[in-house]
């Protein structure tokens, strides 16, 4: 994703000069800087900052020259109203402007310098500038992962730029609210609204820095989309644009991610020298470390699939360095994903374990962090919506007083009749208001209900199970039984991987669940010393690509089997599990050849909860409260007990 701050918009418009030009105009300005009076300082300052860089030491030097511009004038007895309102402008911007200088190495006080602004420009009443600050901090507080705080400052600026008909603003919002779409992977949604955008930069005739910046960062998200459709000539035709307008302005942020795609896209063509060419471009950029990380990254994935694996150690450990330095988990779990793939091509099996584990612990942390926040997101959108039905029903009194007070002017007499029809009038609007406000609580309620139960499923994967398979695996690696290490370390990988993957998504493919399944009974084999085997049938009426399903409905069902139906069972166990359609309902079935109910120890509480958890997210989804896990015993031609099995219907998604 890109990373583009229209915090830095300013009042001067200036046009797209050569690079050559634009140096010797803003040598120009820096030396007639030094002869102007404080106020043509500061509209010297606004020029510079379309020209010079954030990355430049000038920069800095120009923002503290605002905010010294600022505090010196403001201090000054007798300002006039005009004067006043022109410095409190300058020193908002400077609370802007140090924002972008902090935006990558301190996004927290970067923060807190845009919330400075946000009243500067609400007193001074300059809408434009405060719905900017408005989108910053949410674009700082979305790259410090508070995404639910970010979207209610995301619909605070859009709607100023609604209000205002700012073209412009609308466009930036939509590119904002499309990157949001995008990280939930609504990839067509966010489409459409980088389109939308687009449509509007293109045509702009005289483009600020911002416009072209913009541009760029959108040909690139367009270009991106395309990529992940395997459409790689769409999108380099996109990325080669969008690099064209980045260079126009030397605009680093852009320019490389654009080149890393590139090269992306040139290395999966096998054309190594132009892919190496592109990334020797990119690492002569100035920009930050973290930066240079994902760069890093990249240049470990291509070197592992060349066989260069001293290489790829050696870029993989440098990006993983950084990412502890700058504390992003991120950087640090994909370099250490690509670290675990490395050792297990080069078979050292003891460094691939404790990467893998890495792996899991710092995804398992991102997991969390975004388990916790979900309530807090449904909460803030609901407290900003109640907000919003407040104001409206203070706007519909302001209003209905006015009508009053003009029709008492003009007809005295029908003073009784239009408050009558003004308290019925307000008594209707409350009325609906508190009907909309009310099913909107129980719908945001009923939603936090359901994403709760789900998170609360997913992230079930018992920690025993996970240190349980650890200890198994490094056990073979001291028995030397390398192959089946190697095995074993690869599929518990895969496992972790699915999970995490499918751990945000309502709906998976039949196929991926299969899969998953297939991969979690392998390690419960391990775990269980293969005192039992599987099948897993599909019936032939059912493509398993065309049907969706919730995610990991299944595991607890399938863990009671092995855990409690084979309890007795030291060897030839069989679990059996099967899919089939029946009167065009899903169904899933596990059965085992073990003991049967009669005897099943109670279950632990934490599978208990998995199992309750199981149920009440098929009741929610299925909308039957008489929903029902069908069990039964399984019994041999003399009525004796020979196993056990369960049934019930699975709620899915058809899609041709």
């Amino acid at each position: 994703m890109f990373k583009i701050s229209r915090i830095a918009s300013l009042l001067i418009f200036f046009f797209i000069f050569s690079s050559s030009y634009a140096q010797t105009y803003a040598d120009s300005l820096k030396a007639a800087y030094k002869t102007c009076n404080d106020k043509e300082k500061y509209t010297v300052i606004t020029h510079l900052f379309h020209l010079i860089s954030p990355h430049e030491k000038d920069y800095d030097y120009y923002v503290e020259q605002t905010k010294i511009l600022s505090d010196r004038n403001l201090a000054k007895p007798n300002l006039t109203s005009k004067q006043k309102q022109f410095w409190l402008l300058a020193r908002g911007d400077y609370y802007l402007n140090k924002a972008i200088v902090l935006e990558s190495d301190n996004p927290s006080t970067a923060l807190e310098m845009v919330n400075k602004s946000i009243p500067i420009f609400t007193q001074i009443k300059n809408n434009r500038k405060l719905a900017d600050a408005l989108m910053g901090a949410g674009t700082l507080l979305r790259n410090l992962g508070r995404t639910p705080e970010a979207l209610e400052f995301y619909y605070k600026g859009l709607k100023i730029y609604e209000k205002d008909n700012d073209k412009s603003g609308v466009a930036y919002a939509q590119t904002i609210m499309a990157n949001v779409y995008n990280d939930q992977q609504k990839y067509e949604v966010s489409l459409g609204l980088y389109k939308k955008a687009l449509a509007y930069y293109s045509t702009v005739k005289e483009p600020t820095m911002d416009d072209s910046i913009a541009l760029a960062a959108l040909y690139q998200n367009i270009g991106h989309y395309y990529l992940l459709k395997g459409k790689d000539d769409i999108a380099l035709s996109y990325f080669n644009n969008g690099l064209a307008e980045a260079k126009k302005i030397n605009y680093t942020p852009v320019m490389s991610p654009l080149l890393e795609k590139i090269a992306r896209i040139h290395f999966k063509r096998k054309q190594y020298d132009l892919a190496n060419q592109e990334i020797q471009e990119v690492l002569k950029l100035d920009q930050p470390e973290i930066w240079k990380a994902n760069l890093y990254i990249t240049i470990g994935e291509f070197c592992i699939e060349q066989k260069k694996f001293k290489e790829a150690e050696e870029f993989l450990k440098k990006a993983n360095a950084i990412g502890k330095e700058h504390q992003d988990l991120d950087t640090q779990m994909y370099a250490m994903d690509f670290l675990n793939r490395l050792y297990t091509k080069t078979k050292q099996f003891e460094k691939a374990l404790k990467s893998l584990n890495n792996y899991y612990l710092m995804s398992d942390s991102i997991s969390n962090d975004e388990s916790r926040n979900s309530l807090k997101e449904q909460q803030l959108k609901y407290n900003f919506e109640k907000k919003e039905l407040k104001g409206k029903i203070a706007q519909e009194k302001k209003i209905s007083a006015l009508k009053l007070d003009a029709e008492k002017k003009t007809a005295a007499k029908n003073n009784l009749l239009i408050g009558l029809s003004g308290i019925l009038l307000l008594v209707l609007l409350g009325g609906y208001f508190y009907y909309r406000n009310n099913k909107q609580r129980q719908a945001i309620n009923a939603l936090e209900k359901n994403q709760i139960k789900q998170k609360l499923l997913i992230t079930q994967m018992n920690p025993h199970f996970i240190f349980n398979s650890i200890e198994n695996i490094q056990a073979l690696i001291y028995d030397k039984k390398e192959e089946e290490a190697a095995d074993y370390l690869t599929k518990f990988s895969i496992l972790t991987r699915q999970i995490l993957e499918n751990s945000n998504e309502n709906y998976i493919l039949l196929s991926e669940e299969v899969e998953m399944i297939k991969n979690y009974l392998f390690i419960q084999q391990l775990l269980y010393n293969n005192k039992f085997d599987f099948t897993i049938t599909v019936e032939d009426t059912i493509d398993p690509e065309t049907i969706f399903l919730p995610p990991m409905l299944t595991q607890p069902f399938i863990e009671n089997a092995i855990k409690h139906g084979l309890s007795n069972t030291t060897e030839n166990g069989l679990v059996a599990i099967h899919f089939f359609l029946k009167e065009a309902k899903l169904f899933f079935e596990v059965s085992d050849n073990g003991k049967g109910f009669d005897t099943t120890a109670k279950t632990t509480n934490h599978k208990s909860l998995a199992m309750t958890i199981t149920k009440e997210r098929l009741i929610n989804y299925t909308k039957n409260q008489d929903f029902v896990v069908q069990t039964a015993n399984i019994l041999d031609k003399d009525t004796n007990v020979v196993g056990a099995k369960v049934v019930f219907e699975i709620p899915y998604i058809y899609e041709n």
